[in-house]
């Protein structure tokens, strides 16, 4: 999960960078730097709660049922 946080943070790092770097040159807008920090925390938190949800489903799906081999509570 922490590589996936790292991975995640670097990849809007750079895509962020590359957009406000795109739209000062074509476009003549110059975005700050707190509203870049912004989208990239942002980005970071949506593909972390995302990607957690994925691991989440791809562990449920390995699981195996229980039939009948769990002990039965006896009162």
């Amino acid at each position: 999960m922490k590589k996936l946080i790292w991975i995640t943070f670097f990849s809007a790092l750079v895509v962020v960078n590359l957009l406000a770097m795109a739209a000062d040159y074509f476009g003549g807008v110059y975005i700050a730097i707190p509203y870049r920090l912004v989208m990239i925390l942002a980005i970071t938190l949506i593909g972390t709660i995302f990607g957690g949800a994925w691991v989440l489903m791809r562990t449920a799906e390995s699981e195996q049922p229980n039939t009948g081999r769990a002990k039965q509570d006896e009162r």
